[in-house]
């Protein structure tokens, strides 16, 4: 059975632009397409395919990263290979942010210990340098997560 694009899009709780954008990038193209009016129509059996390019674009995936795996197939070795890949950025994201948390920790930790500065000059100077140093040790961290 065939769908006009927008009772398609509306059964899958996607827009009809999405639809447009992966017709465009042939992730996912229309079943039939009206020669006379350009009506783009969808059958159920498409709504696996989309459900796989849903279901990768909620685990963080670029739609080129799913375009890479459609084009292989969705084999199992490039999928896993995906899936590596994108758990270790997000373990160097999660790494990142639990770093950037512990500076801020420290700087709140800083300013609450401190009394109050007398000029908004001096509390600048103050914020400025535990900033320098964190930036120093940042820079190494970071040298470090990024050459891993």
């Amino acid at each position: 059975m065939l769908l006009k694009i927008k009772e398609f899009a509306d059964f899958c709780e996607v827009s009809v632009r999405a639809l447009h954008l992966y017709d465009r990038l042939n992730l996912l193209t229309p079943a039939e397409v009206n020669k006379s009016n350009g009506y783009r129509y969808y059958d159920s059996g498409q709504l696996k395919e989309l459900n796989t390019i849903i279901s990768f674009k909620k685990l963080g995936f670029s739609l080129a990263d799913i375009k890479d795996m459609k084009a292989e197939g969705y084999s199992t070795d490039s999928v896993i290979r995906k899936l590596q890949e994108k758990k270790a950025e997000n373990d160097r994201s999660i790494h990142i942010l639990s770093y950037n948390n512990e500076n801020i920790d420290s700087m709140l930790a800083h300013l609450k210990a401190e009394p109050e500065k007398e000029t908004v000059e001096g509390e600048a100077v103050s914020i400025s340098r535990i900033y320098c140093l964190e930036n120093e040790k940042l820079e190494h961290d970071f040298s470090d997560i990024l050459w891993l």
